[in-house]
């Protein structure tokens, strides 16, 4: 696994089997927060944690999760980053709303 700045503002975390890439937008200022598109495998979470801690710039907070799709290996760590920043924003596929709130 490792972390590549792609383009100026993105960092893509090339994850190994299990687990979906991971891409972290960065927001233009501290201010504005970053944005993580898909989370990983759950058995990675904590791994994504300090990844994208690692990669967030100085003063920036992670602000939004983006999930492309709702597969285990595109979501497993949205709990261990909204716990990581509890004031991210979590953004799934529309109409995948129910499945989610019945989720234990």
């Amino acid at each position: 696994m490792s972390a590549r700045r792609a383009l100026e503002g993105v960092t893509v975390f090339e994850r190994g089997w299990l687990s979906s890439n991971n891409v972290l937008l960065h927001g233009h200022d501290a201010g504005e927060g970053a944005t993580l598109v898909d989370t990983g495998y759950v058995t990675h979470a904590e791994q994504t944690v300090a990844l994208v801690r690692h990669a967030l710039a100085r003063g920036q907070a992670l602000a939004r999760i983006v999930n492309t799709h709702l597969h285990s290996d595109h979501c497993g760590g949205n709990a261990a980053l909204q716990r990581a920043w509890p004031a991210a924003g979590l953004t799934i596929p529309p109409g995948h709303a129910d499945a989610v709130a019945r989720w234990d």
